[in-house]
């Protein structure tokens, strides 16, 4: 196993902050080291723990010099993530990549702390006689108008949260298809999980299958509709399916409800699921998939 150093580096996109490592954003592991000359580029891939297949994910590689390299990858899931030791291969060797560290944020809108609320005065008098108003009026009228504000700043904010989303998957798209993509995570996961081969499965064998299947389906969703499907509800996922993807919503919107909302039921009662449930919750997210993508083509 080849020893190499790397480092993440953010490159510099127009729109974007920089050395703000967001989700869907591509960034580089910069590698030093004694790279083997018959390295397969085309085949290569992180080696990577279930858990931790949407910290990174690969997009490319290019030699800067024979013994300098750029990893390309992006992270699909927010949050503090640190490898150990991070491993590349081309399906014959495996490269150490040496421990990683970067930091990666949700797209998300964050809460902006230590605004002080507006205060409101009451009306002055009207005419020569003053008229008193109830307080409880004047609290319903608050509340009422900051509903409004809030639903107009919700809007806003999906709006903008959407474009981004649109723009980082335009530059930095796998090589795959989305359903390609799909099919190759689930055949991994078939592979090395019991609930797929028929037998006995405990309690966490289960609990991966309907964990992994579901951010599996809702990426394909975010990439094969370009909707953030892994972080927008049900009801706002279906919304704009419905306003971009007509022919889809007409065809196929309760077939998606339905599975999106057995996902929702299973994931609250995770502790009386068992080896079937999860298989045939599986088995519909997979036709489904495969159903979107001709009708899509």
């Amino acid at each position: 196993m080849a020893a190499i150093q790397c480092k993440a580096e953010i490159p510099s996109i127009e729109g974007l902050k920089d050395n703000e490592l967001t989700v869907g954003r591509e960034f580089l592991l910069v590698c030093d080291g004694d790279f083997p000359k018959d390295l397969q580029q085309e085949k290569l891939h992180f080696v990577l723990k279930p858990e931790q297949k949407y910290q990174i994910h690969f997009l490319g590689f290019e030699f800067r010099s024979q013994t300098q390299a750029d990893v390309k990858a992006t992270a699909y899931t927010a949050g503090n993530i640190q490898f150990e030791d991070l491993q590349l291969s081309d399906g014959t060797q495996t490269l150490s990549l040496g421990p990683i560290h970067y930091a990666v944020q949700t797209v998300l809108p964050q809460q902006q702390p230590g605004e002080a609320p507006v205060k409101q005065e009451p009306f002055g008098p009207i005419g020569p006689a003053s008229i008193g108003v109830p307080m409880l009026y004047w609290a319903l009228l608050a509340g009422f108008i900051g509903l409004l504000v809030l639903i107009a700043i919700s809007k806003v904010y999906r709006v903008v949260q959407r474009r981004n989303m649109l723009e980082r998957l335009r530059e930095h798209d796998s090589a795959l298809s989305p359903l390609a993509e799909f099919h190759q995570q689930f055949r991994r996961l078939q592979r090395t999980n019991p609930v797929f081969f028929g037998k006995d499965a405990d309690k966490a064998q289960i609990d991966e299958v309907l964990v992994e299947t579901n951010k599996i389906f809702k990426l394909f969703l975010t990439r094969q509709f370009r909707v953030p499907a892994l972080e927008w509800s049900e009801r706002l996922v279906i919304k704009d399916l419905k306003k971009y993807h007509a022919k889809i919503y007409a065809e196929l919107s309760e077939d998606l409800k339905k599975v999106l909302r057995e996902y929702q039921h299973a994931f609250k009662d995770r502790k009386n699921l068992s080896s079937n449930d999860v298989l045939n919750l599986a088995t519909q997210a997979r036709v489904l998939a495969e159903k979107m993508e001709r009708l899509s083509s």
